[in-house]
């Protein structure tokens, strides 16, 4: 009865847990020219947004948010260019947020 009371919580704790799977700053700095698409998307999921350049080119957009307490207070946006199912490039976009007036908007990732 004691190992049942013990089983329990380590059940409950290890169905929780989750595979960590978003762009960060480390991860951005190992993206490589080369790798493709898929190995990408296993490594940090799928893009927040996809845009295409028409023909086989992609720009996949991923978004980290850096919040002190519950306030943002930087957004970082990563740009992957894909062609070919390929990485041939990358650029990252930081921002801080607006005023406390104006920092309400329905995008949950506002461009700021």
């Amino acid at each position: 009865m004691k190992c049942f009371l013990y089983i329990i919580p380590l059940l409950l704790l290890f169905s929780c847990s989750t595979q960590n799977t978003r762009m960060t700053r480390g991860g951005y700095g190992d993206v490589a020219v080369g790798m493709s698409a898929k190995q990408l998307e296993t490594l940090y999921g799928k893009p927040y947004n996809v845009y295409s350049k028409g023909g086989a080119s992609e720009t996949y957009e991923y978004i980290e948010r850096i919040t002190m307490g519950t306030e943002a207070i930087e957004q970082r946006r990563y740009f992957i260019v894909i062609e070919n199912g390929k990485v041939v490039g990358k650029y990252m976009k930081l921002s801080n947020p607006p005023p406390y007036e104006a920092i309400y908007s329905d995008d949950p990732y506002p461009n700021y």
